[in-house]
């Protein structure tokens, strides 16, 4: 075939980007080789897409260690309380609120195992372990020597390699970016003499009758009785069924394989067995001997549903497809010409943050939950006051069509459920929840979640965002509904303060870093900054569409109460403290919702930019760098930047030694919002926000710093 110059002009763009970036050389610089087993510490490499993923030991299974397979639609509802208490007589808790009480989704002491019911449920299940099985018995981590794993970011492979008794093992494990499926290749000698098997197995929910914050190993393999699974024949000798019953949770693992590879499914104990074994499973060839090939090939799909799955050809070709086109598509950035030593650093992390984010994150309808589809965190529910961090960098690095696939999808379906909240506690609009799933869209009844404010304007933000990157009429109408029912709660909820003349935000309240007294919170700076920025970007937003203004909001946006002031003329956390808050160690020890007033907040006229910028030095001088947590490092980065501080903002990316992301890219223990926060403050620090001038803003022009990029851009 001959090619025109012009098509192997285009050929070459799609791998060296236009301003020369060669983005396969670099993303494949960072592949992850790893050489020595991994213990339940290790972050597990992973292939999935977004809505499912699998995560591997050194065999590119599960096989010594019980890694989970987690997908965004499965799961599962304990058993009610036993001790008489009906979830149904859970009605929240009444707190006095301006002269009225109000009932707040926060634990009933009276009623403490239905409040505990209700956080933990429903929570998110493991759908299943796929491992090696060697001799009968479950592949010990004592026999595997010389193991060498390599993740391929560019193709999203996982290829294993390790010996068993001396015999060579191979694995291939990929994703599929269209089911929730999975994909093996396993070659080996002792495949053919029989002694190298498939196993499958299939853990239970353990009761959640505590509070708990991780859960490693998701699900329990010692409640046989309470499950039941069973061998369904497919519609083709190639293909066959596992059927998994947890009660009211019901679905398949749908094998298949090719033709010329038959294979055969085995169940280790019979129906009914209480063993521990009871639901374990064998995957070999059809037949064993020594003229049968030395290897396995089959996928894995999980599904609600019964059905042919993909073949492993077929995932193996779009994975690689689709893997190819995400790290093609979208933002980029190089800092190899840089000869500053912390580059190298820097720039792994920006590449293998785009990997976990694509598996963890890229979710459909649902914002993940903080430690991704790697373990459960929290029951496996996602935070509403962490979809900023988790998601805002999709727009700003150029993958707006991830971002599409949540928004405004996750606030129309929570919509009804919030309308009813906010209705019910006296409010017009919607009050968005805090800790939630979305099959209920319940706010599960925290001590803080109940109480927690600051994720009720976050979907004007994020409008705002998609507008930015996408101004449209078509963006206006897709959010104008949850924008109204936002805006109205946010005027409903301010409360008129006759004294001051002002609106009044809370109490009670928990500010951003959850660690305010919620009956003194009045008037949190972050929030009242971000309430009065979000009613006038609503404004704004019917202004655009041409539609009245709503004289609620009208009214109470410019009489909202300013952020306070203390007496060193630099902002509070909450009204009424004086200067000698900073020596409080219960608020002084984390003041980042005070960072973010200049830099993860737009510009809006309820904050002065040179109080802000005080504070902001004020804040980075008393912040022990030991304390920042989570996405803390990526708030002060941003504020820094903001503020015209590049050496500071480098400083707080680049603080290794406190700030650790492991091989593997992750940011232990598995916390999402750590690498897409970290993402999003290096868009924001490469081209800098609406507004402002100059390119890589966040980086000192020192001379050490060579920043290439391209397809990103600003945030607001």
């Amino acid at each position: 075939m001959d090619f025109t110059p012009s098509i192997v002009f285009m050929l070459l763009l799609s791998l060296v980007g236009a301003d020369g970036i060669d983005r396969q050389g670099l993303v494949t610089k960072y592949n992850v080789f790893r050489t020595t087993l991994v213990d339940n510490n290790t972050t597990p490499l992973q292939v999935g897409n977004g809505n499912f993923a699998y995560n591997v030991d050194n065999t590119g299974m599960q096989t010594f260690l019980p890694f989970n397979t987690l997908s965004s639609w499965a799961w599962h509802n304990d058993s009610l309380p036993s001790n008489g208490e009906r979830i149904t007589d859970y009605h929240g808790v009444a707190m006095v609120t301006h002269g009225r009480n109000v009932s707040y989704d926060i634990p009933d002491p009276m009623l403490p195992d239905a409040s505990q019911w209700l956080i933990s449920n429903p929570n998110r299940i493991n759908l299943g372990r796929i491992g090696l099985r060697y001799l009968g018995n479950t592949l010990s981590k004592e026999i595997i020597s010389d193991p060498i794993q390599e993740l391929d970011l560019w193709n999203g492979v996982i290829a294993s390699r390790f010996s068993i008794d001396g015999e060579l093992v191979k694995v291939t494990t990929q994703g599929d970016f269209d089911t929730d499926a999975v994909a093996f290749q396993i070659e080996s000698q002792l495949i053919s003499s029989g002694a190298l098997e498939v196993e499958l197995d299939f853990p239970y929910p353990p009761i959640h009758s505590t509070k708990y914050k991780y859960e490693v190993f998701v699900g329990v393999y010692d409640f046989a009785a309470n499950h039941t699974t069973s061998i369904r024949n497919g519609s083709s000798p190639e293909v066959v069924r596992i059927y998994h019953e947890l009660q009211d949770t019901n679905y398949y693992v749908n094998l298949r394989w090719p033709v010329n590879l038959p294979l055969r499914l085995s169940r280790e104990d019979p129906e009914g067995s209480s063993a521990a074994t009871a639901h374990r499973y064998t995957l070999s060839p059809f037949s064993k001997n020594s003229s049968h090939p030395s290897k396995m090939s089959f996928s894995a799909q999980f599904s609600p549903n019964g059905q042919n799955g993909p073949l492993p050809s077929t995932i193996q070709q779009r994975n690689t497809a689709g893997w190819n086109r995400y790290w093609k598509q979208g933002g980029f950035v190089d800092l190899t010409a840089s000869s500053n030593s912390k580059a190298e650093e820097l720039q792994r992390r920006i590449i293998l943050s785009q990997y976990h984010v694509r598996v963890n994150s890229a979710a459909d309808g649902q914002s993940p939950q903080e430690s991704g589809l790697m373990n459960n965190g929290w029951y496996g529910k996602f935070h509403m006051e962490m979809v900023v961090w988790h998601n805002a960098h999709w727009v700003t690095w150029g993958r707006k069509e991830h971002f599409d696939n949540i928004f405004p999808k996750l606030y129309e379906t929570l919509l009804p459920s919030s309308l009813a909240r906010a209705k019910s506690m006296g409010w017009e609009g919607a009050r968005w929840p805090k800790m939630t799933e979305i099959d209920t869209g319940a706010s599960s009844p925290g001590g803080i979640n109940g109480l927690l404010l600051w994720q009720q304007p976050h979907p004007i933000y994020l409008a705002e965002l998609a507008y930015a990157a996408d101004p449209t009429r078509v963006t206006l109408e897709r959010w104008d509904r949850v924008i109204t029912a936002t805006a109205d709660y946010l005027a409903s909820y301010a409360w008129k303060n006759e004294s001051s003349g002002k609106y009044d935000i809370g109490p009670p309240a928990y500010g951003v870093t959850e660690n305010t007294p919620p009956t003194e919170s009045r008037n949190l700076a972050y929030e009242t900054a971000y309430w009065r920025y979000a009613l006038d970007t609503a404004l704004t937003w019917k202004r655009r569409l041409g539609h009245p203004l709503p004289r609620s909001w009208s009214r109470v946006a410019p009489l909202l109460a300013p952020p306070p002031i203390a007496d060193d003329g630099l902002y509070a956390v909450y009204a009424g403290l004086n200067s000698a808050w900073w020596d409080d160690a219960a608020l002084a020890s984390d003041p980042r919702s005070l960072i973010m007033l200049r830099g993860v907040l737009p510009a809006t006229p309820a904050v002065d930019p040179e109080v802000a910028r005080r504070t902001a030095d004020r804040v980075q001088q008393v912040w022990d760098a030991d304390d920042v947590r989570g996405w803390g490092r990526p708030a002060l980065a941003i504020g820094a930047t903001r503020n015209g501080e590049p050496a500071r903002a480098l400083e707080w990316m680049t603080d290794f030694d406190r700030w650790a992301f492991d091989d593997a890219g992750g940011t232990p223990p598995p916390f999402m919002p750590g690498n897409a926060g970290f993402l999003y403050a290096i868009a924001y620090m490469v081209t800098g926000w609406q507004g402002s001038e100059g390119d890589t803003p966040g980086f000192p022009n020192d001379g050490s710093w060579v920043v290439k990029h391209e397809g990103l851009l600003q945030a607001l």
